[in-house]
């Protein structure tokens, strides 16, 4: 999933993000339509208990790898709460980031360990090093962070990133945190209401409403979902949302050269969250598995069962 727009570009911030909606306005019941769609791509209508709380994530290969310097990973960005754009301009991709509002606090940065640790191609005369930061402030990161027993990511929230970045003066909107892109990385949460139907109209790109459709004419190749989803999306009565979910539920090998295919609830689309208490709920793929969004259940909520 790509854009030919550069990441690091200087963003636009706005507290209210996306279009504003008219609450007294469901062209075609469309409300109802997504309700019903929804219910299909979760297999059944989830009881969301009162107090449950859910997000969208999204992390890309693409966007790591030129990821710094980054004029949003601030000390002042990464704490404020303010939704931003990823991007400057909507890329031509029918289902880009780009539509969407990010927060810079609650996003996901994970330290890969041997950049911590100072090993590996880090270690002293490594191809890497010398690190930006010293073991004061890895001390600092490991006290708030959380480890990802599989991976060895440390993983931590803008917000907690932001004012050790201040204290240690470590600066990642300069030339010299080039060299980080692929050893820091970020998984991007989208700006929602957190409720979890406004994280899957953010999640299937439907959030602008029926006009902002993704139509099978916009594909070069596949005009059908993959299996099992052709069949279960045949029961999607809105004919045009029932083709933009075609083309989210792609199989995996229509989907390396556009749209997405969607996973099982047992398969994190990119890092697993889970080390932070996050319980993913829906995934998306997009490529070569090159960059994925997660519907999660956030921590400290009780579960919704479907």
């Amino acid at each position: 999933m790509t854009s030919e727009t550069d990441p690091t570009t200087d963003p636009t911030t706005d507290p209210t993000p996306g279009p504003a909606a008219d609450p007294g306005a469901d062209p075609g019941g469309w409300d109802a339509a997504l309700t019903a769609a929804f219910g299909i791509l979760l297999g059944g209508a989830p009881t969301v208990e009162p107090g449950a709380g859910y997000g969208v994530y999204y992390g890309s290969d693409s966007v790591n790898e030129f990821l710094f310097p980054n004029t949003w990973a601030t000390p002042d960005a990464l704490t404020a709460g303010e939704p931003r754009r990823l991007l400057a301009e909507e890329g031509e991709y029918p289902f880009s980031p780009s539509a969407w509002w990010f927060d810079p606090s609650r996003s996901v940065f994970c330290f890969d360990p041997d950049l911590l640790d100072g090993t590996g191609p880090w270690a002293e005369g490594g191809h890497q090093g010398p690190r930006p930061f010293d073991d004061a402030f890895v001390a600092d990161v490991r006290t708030v962070a959380r480890v990802d027993e599989d991976s060895g990511l440390v993983m931590l929230h803008g917000s907690e990133l932001g004012p050790l970045l201040a204290r240690h003066r470590v600066d990642l909107a300069g030339g010299e945190s080039e060299q980080l892109n692929g050893w820091l990385s970020v998984v991007l949460r989208v700006a929602t209401d957190g409720t979890l139907t406004d994280a899957m109209r953010a999640a299937t790109f439907t959030e602008h409403g029926p006009a902002h459709l993704v139509s099978v004419d916009d594909m070069t190749y596949a005009r059908a979902a993959g299996e099992p989803w052709e069949k279960k999306l045949s029961a999607v009565t809105h004919p045009a949302l029932r083709d933009h979910l075609r083309m989210l539920c792609l199989s995996e090998r229509d989907a390396r050269t556009e749209g997405g295919f969607r996973c099982g609830a047992d398969a994190w689309p990119e890092t697993d969250l889970e080390a932070l208490g996050h319980s993913l709920v829906a995934g998306w793929g997009f490529g070569e598995s090159q960059a994925g969004t997660a519907v999660v259940r956030l921590p400290g909520a009780p579960a919704a069962h479907p």
